[in-house]
């Protein structure tokens, strides 16, 4: 992934997938589990998925945290 751009739009998709939801749904200020429904099982899976995109760990807890956005996943995707 080169730019933020580009991480926002393939985690969007990422959890699009996950939650059964158009990219569309998906919005960067939607939070991954109050708005999106997310449960523990699908942040983990999101998790390995986003390791697998970046080439590095992620960490699961904060995807895991109360409020995280899609921005905010991101954000931890891309850091470094």
């Amino acid at each position: 992934m080169s730019t933020q751009a580009d991480t926002l739009t393939t985690v969007r998709q990422l959890i699009a997938t996950l939650a059964e939801h158009t990219i569309d749904d998906i919005q960067p200020s939607d939070r991954l589990l109050e708005d999106l429904g997310l449960d523990s099982l699908q942040i983990t899976e999101l998790a390995q998925k986003l390791e697998n995109t970046v080439g590095r760990p992620v960490d699961e807890d904060l995807l895991n945290a109360e409020e995280t956005t899609v921005a905010d996943c991101a954000e931890i995707a891309t850091a470094p």
